[in-house]
C-alpha cells in the first residue's frame, strides 16, 4: 500500500513546511478546476482527494505521529468516503486561504465564505478608462506604470522570518471567532414568532476551526514584509485600445490585478471604456450606435440647383466632400445617407456603419427681391404647380383672407390627423460619383 508520504513525494523526516509546500505543489497540479479535458477529470479528482487526505494527517503534528506509529489506520482518515465526508474538495482553498485573519469581513458570512473557498484566484480589479471620441474610432495603445500587491517571495505570504535561511512553519492556532468550530450559529425569523438557527461558516477560518498564526514580533516579522505576507510591486503594462470601442466595452489584462493569500493565481485588470463625446475641432459628427449624423445647411437655390460643398472632417483625418449633381432637387424633409463612412465594428475591421446627412434648407427673407422684375424672372423659369385644386374664381364669391400667420408647428390635434398625400414625393438614392474624400 502506498504510503502517505509517497502520495505527497516527500521524505518520512519531512518537516511542516516541506510538507505544506508538497501539498500545494500538487493541488495545483491535479485539482479538477485545473483540467479540461474530460476524459482525465476522473482520475484528477481520485488523485486530488489522495493528496488531500494525505495532507490532513500529515499536516496534523498529533495525527502525524499517530500515523506514525501505527500506520494506516481509521483514525487516519485513509482515502474512503468517511475522510471525503469530513473534508471534501474544498480543502485545497480552505488551505490557500487568506491568512490575514485580523478582522472578520462584514456582509453575510457564510456567503463570503463560501466564496472564498471556491475562487481559485484573487478578486478581479476593474478600472473606469475614459477614451476620447477619436482614439475610440482609431484605437490606440498605450503604456502606464501598475502598482500592486503580490505575495512576498522571501517568506512565501506567512509573514515569519526565515531561520537560517529556511522557511518557517506558523504555528496552528484555534480560532477565536468560532471557538475552533468552524461555523457560527445564527438565529433567523422565518415567521412571525418563529425563528430557526443555522449553522454558518466561519470566514475567519473557512470552516476548519484553525488558521496559521501571524508574527506579533518584530523579531520573528519578514523583513521584507514586515510580517504582512504582501510586497509592492511596480511594472509598465501595456494596453490596447481595439478600434471601433464603444461605452462599456473592456479591456482585460490578465492576472495583472492584487495577489491575495492563499489564491492560487491573481485576478485581472479590467478597464471599462468610459467613451468621450466631444468631437475633435472641425469634426461635426454624433454617433447613434454604429451610424453617425452630421448637419448640412444649404441656401434654397443649391438646393434646387446642386452644390459642392465640404461635409465635415472625419475622426481618421479625412476630410467629406458633398456633391449633388445639377438636376437633382433636395426637397424639405428628405435625408441623405452616406454608405460605410460611421463607426467601425471592432468586431469586423472592414464593416463600417452609415453616416445620415440632416438637410437644413435656408429660405431666402421676405422681401428678398429688389425688383419685381426678380420675381417674374424666378416664375417663369421654375415650373408651375401641377396641382389643381378643381375650383374656379367667381367673381361674386370670391374673398381674399388677409389674416394669416406662418407658423412652424403645428398643434397636436392637427398632426394626429394629417395624412400623406397620395402622390407625395419620397426621398431617392443617387450615387455621387465625383464626389471627393480627401
Amino acid at each position: 500500500m502506498t504510503s502517505l508520504y509517497e502520495v505527497l513525494e516527500i521524505s518520512a523526516d519531512a518537516t511542516q513546511i516541506e510538507i505544506k509546500r508538497a501539498y500545494r505543489k500538487l493541488a495545483l497540479r491535479w485539482h479538477p478546476d485545473k483540467v479540461s479535458d474530460e476524459g482525465v477529470r476522473e482520475e484528477s479528482e481520485l488523485k486530488f482527494k489522495e493528496i488531500s487526505a494525505a495532507y490532513e494527517v500529515l499536516g496534523d503534528e498529533e495525527r502525524r505521529a499517530h500515523y506514525d506509529t501505527y500506520g494506516d489506520e481509521q483514525s487516519s482518515a485513509g482515502f474512503g468516503s468517511g475522510f471525503h465526508d469530513q473534508f471534501n474538495d474544498d480543502a485545497f482553498m480552505n488551505f490557500f486561504h487568506n491568512f490575514n485573519m485580523d478582522s472578520e469581513m462584514p456582509g453575510d458570512a457564510g456567503a463570503a465564505g463560501a466564496a472564498g473557498a471556491q475562487a481559485l484566484s484573487s478578486p478581479d480589479v476593474e478600472v473606469p478608462l475614459e477614451v476620447s471620441m477619436a482614439d475610440s474610432y482609431n484605437g490606440k495603445s498605450f503604456k502606464f506604470r501598475s502598482s500592486r500587491k503580490i505575495v512576498c517571495d522571501r517568506c512565501e505570504g506567512s509573514g515569519w522570518r526565515r531561520r537560517n535561511g529556511h522557511l518557517v512553519a506558523p504555528p496552528i492556532v484555534t480560532c477565536k471567532k468560532c471557538g475552533g468550530r468552524g461555523y457560527k450559529q445564527r438565529i433567523r425569523s422565518i415567521a412571525p414568532g418563529f425563528a430557526t438557527s443555522e449553522n454558518i461558516k466561519c470566514i475567519h477560518c473557512s470552516g476548519l476551526g484553525k488558521y496559521p498564526a501571524r508574527p506579533n514580533t518584530e523579531k520573528s516579522k519578514c523583513k521584507k514584509c514586515q510580517g504582512v505576507g504582501l510586497v509592492t510591486e511596480s511594472k509598465v503594462l501595456s494596453v490596447s485600445i481595439p478600434r471601433g470601442s464603444k461605452n462599456g466595452d473592456r479591456i482585460v489584462l490578465p492576472n495583472e490585478a492584487d495577489e491575495a493569500l492563499g489564491k492560487s493565481e491573481a485576478g485581472d485588470l479590467v478597464f471599462v471604456v468610459k467613451e468621450g463625446t466631444e468631437c475633435p475641432e472641425g469634426v461635426d459628427l454624433q454617433r447613434c450606435g454604429f451610424d453617425m449624423i452630421t448637419h448640412l445647411t444649404i441656401s434654397l437655390a443649391e438646393a434646387i440647383t446642386g452644390f459642392n460643398k465640404i461635409l465635415t472632417r472625419t475622426l481618421d483625418g479625412r476630410v467629406l466632400k458633398l456633391k449633388i449633381p445639377p438636376g437633382k432637387v433636395i426637397r424639405p424633409g428628405e435625408f441623405i445617407k452616406i454608405k460605410n463612412e460611421g463607426w467601425p465594428s471592432n468586431e469586423n475591421a472592414t464593416k463600417f456603419g452609415d453616416i445620415y446627412v440632416i438637410i437644413h434648407i435656408e429660405f431666402p427673407p421676405d422681401n428678398w427681391f429688389s425688383e419685381k422684375g426678380d420675381l417674374l424672372q424666378v416664375k417663369n423659369i421654375l415650373p408651375g404647380s401641377s396641382m389643381q385644386n378643381g375650383y374656379s374664381e367667381d367673381p361674386y364669391n370670391t374673398e381674399c383672407v388677409t389674416d394669416i400667420h406662418i407658423i412652424r408647428e403645428l398643434p397636436d390635434t392637427i398632426t394626429k390627423n394629417v395624412k400623406p398625400k397620395a402622390d407625395e414625393r419620397r426621398s431617392e438614392d443617387f450615387t455621387s460619383s465625383q464626389c471627393s474624400q480627401q
